[in-house]
């Protein structure tokens, strides 16, 4: 009955807003380190969200508490975003009728409105100690009362706050939450909430520093930018109330709210580090398609209507629905993951443009591994007329760009024959196979084939094989064997031609 009544409730409402609105979203991360799976995820959403409906996606910076501030942070999240194909249309470096988009040059004016919400009775000032906060959050925690804070500096006399301000009392602004009755929040993912005030503590809105908390900043925020639909992580939902009140109290109308479900592991922990990879950065160190990676956190709590799996952004923006967002945790699979990523290999190597630009993410590997063929005779396989060649052969069985310096060595060195790989291939072989591709006779006609291609080296082979009465399975094993040493890899005859005649030949001899 529950989830009938949630599903009924996102039919009617907020609903009619979204549905005709053109979106202005925000994302508004903390410049605190790397851009998070679950942030991209968030940035995604919102960016999906403003060009389905013909709206604007703002990136804001909330960089208030300044002791967590990372240097570079910013710049390397524009970065990140950038290359998954998500760019802002206001925000740092593209400053809109709305800047600043850093939140710590907007400090004076979020001490207005909190001064303008104590003179209206819905604030007030706090000076209370840590130490007396403590105490006092013990205390209540002890009698089973999680509402932090026990509401003593709402009762103080004007005489009594204008004495603490004389004698330069630190102090906090903090909003003035009722304690009777509910405040309700309709998600477009949730439905329709019921917060007891109860259970709502009174926010800090300024901290003792005079800097501005999350809750205040960004409901100012949102209101001045013109903010239609906040779209952001499920951990957000219990702070919802508080934010509405404050609307409320600023005289404001809220934007509409949809609380994207959970990042999980595969255990059904919270993602975390000890999970893995879960930075963007990461991902791209690994040699992921952007197009992959969105693609895949598209997929972590929406269901498209639809079989498909494989999505292109443009795609996701087409199919992109707010009302087909689950509100059950989404388990981060990298198995998934990779089979999304080898079909985007596969797309973007359908076209000598996009085979160009899987050539230029993975010659940084190949470098890093191969640098000593540079200034050798041997540099030609470096060349990007070379990669792609070996891209081309090894599509088909690869899931990662990345891949490819590891499994398919061969092209890039002689193979080790005394390698584990090596000897369980050679272990397989059969020998009168391997007598065949031996003998002298074999490498002379192999040598002299025209052209060195594998339109022609298939046949011969398999005509080969067939007037010997020999499996050409087996004959295509054992050259593998000792072209490659390696039980992976493309086509046979295939990896004979991106290797060239000279190379072959030296293998076979």
């Amino acid at each position: 009955m529950l989830l009938q009544l949630r599903l009924l409730s996102r039919q009617t409402g907020p609903w009619k807003r979204y549905l005709s609105t053109p979106a202005r979203v925000r994302f508004a991360p903390s410049p605190t380190g790397q851009l998070h799976l679950g942030g991209l995820r968030t940035a995604l959403f919102n960016y999906l969200l403003a060009k389905k409906t013909g709206g604007q996606f703002i990136l804001r910076i909330e960089d208030t508490d300044q002791t967590r501030y990372v240097e570079g942070a910013v710049e390397n999240l524009v970065k990140a975003l950038n290359w998954a194909g998500i760019p802002h249309d206001e925000g740092p470096e593209k400053e809109g009728p709305h800047s600043p988009y850093y939140q710590s040059q907007r400090t004076e004016l979020y001490r207005d409105h909190a001064k303008k919400l104590v003179e209206s009775g819905h604030a007030y000032q706090c000076f209370c100690t840590p130490e007396r906060l403590a105490r006092v959050r013990e205390s209540r925690q002890k009698q089973g009362n999680y509402i932090a804070y026990d509401k003593h500096c709402s009762y103080l006399s004007d005489e009594e706050i204008k004495e603490n301000v004389d004698q330069n009392l630190p102090f906090t602004v903090r909003l003035r939450t009722p304690y009777e009755g509910t405040t309700e929040h309709k998600d477009l993912v949730y439905g329709s909430i019921n917060f007891s005030n109860k259970t709502i503590d009174d926010t800090i809105l300024i901290k003792s520093d005079g800097y501005p908390t999350y809750h205040l900043a960004n409901v100012v925020d949102d209101h001045l930018m013109e903010v239609t639909h906040v779209l952001r992580g499920e951990e957000w939902l219990s702070s919802t109330p508080k934010h509405i009140l404050l609307y409320k109290a600023l005289g404001w109308k809220p934007p509409l709210f949809a609380h994207l479900p959970l990042l999980l592991n595969p255990d059904g922990s919270k993602l975390s580090k000890r999970s893995g990879d879960v930075h963007v950065e990461q991902y791209i160190a690994k040699g992921y398609l952007p197009e992959a990676i969105d693609n895949f956190v598209a997929l972590l709590g929406w269901n498209p209507n639809t079989s498909d799996s494989v999505f292109t952004v443009e795609e996701l923006i087409e199919q992109f629905d707010i009302k087909d967002i689950n509100h059950s945790g989404a388990v981060v699979d990298h198995q998934k993951l990779d089979w999304i990523n080898k079909h985007h290999i596969l797309k973007r190597a359908e076209t000598p443009e996009g085979l160009n630009s899987l050539v230029d993410i993975l010659k940084p590997f190949v470098n890093k591994s191969y640098h000593q063929l540079e200034g050798t005779q041997q540099a030609y396989r470096l060349s990007n007329e070379y990669l792609a060649q070996v891209i081309d052969t090894i599509k088909e069985r690869i899931r990662n760009i990345s891949d490819i310096p590891s499994l398919c060595s061969y092209y890039f060195e002689n193979p080790d024959y005394a390698s584990a790989d090596a000897l369980a291939l050679k272990k397989k072989l059969k020998k009168p196979a391997l007598d065949l591709i031996s003998n002298d006779e074999f490498k002379e006609k192999l040598s002299t084939i025209e052209p060195f291609e594998a339109t022609t080296i298939k046949p011969w082979l398999y005509a080969l094989s067939e007037t010997n009465g020999l499996n050409p399975n087996h004959v295509m094993m054992a050259l593998r064997y000792k072209v490659t040493g390696s039980r992976v890899g493309a086509g046979v005859a295939e990896t004979i031609q991106v290797l060239g005649r000279e190379t072959v030949m030296e293998r076979l001899n």
